[in-house]
């Protein structure tokens, strides 16, 4: 059973897919993001590290 997600998920959800889209996060680390921000554990150095690692990955492109 799918049960729906509470407004909090939701929005990390909506952020996630628009960080990617823009290219500011990797695909394949959104679970992991999405994990920490629900359990309150992503810090400052997070974001701007996968943000630096993703935008270098997408100039190498």
């Amino acid at each position: 059973m799918t049960f729906p997600l509470n407004p909090s998920k939701q929005l990390a959800n909506i952020i996630l897919d628009r960080l990617i889209q823009e290219g500011l996060l990797r695909p394949e680390k959104r679970d992991q993001i999405f994990g920490k921000i629900i359990d309150g554990t992503l810090k400052e150095d997070d974001w701007s590290l996968e943000i630096e690692l993703a935008v270098k990955q997408s100039e190498k492109k």
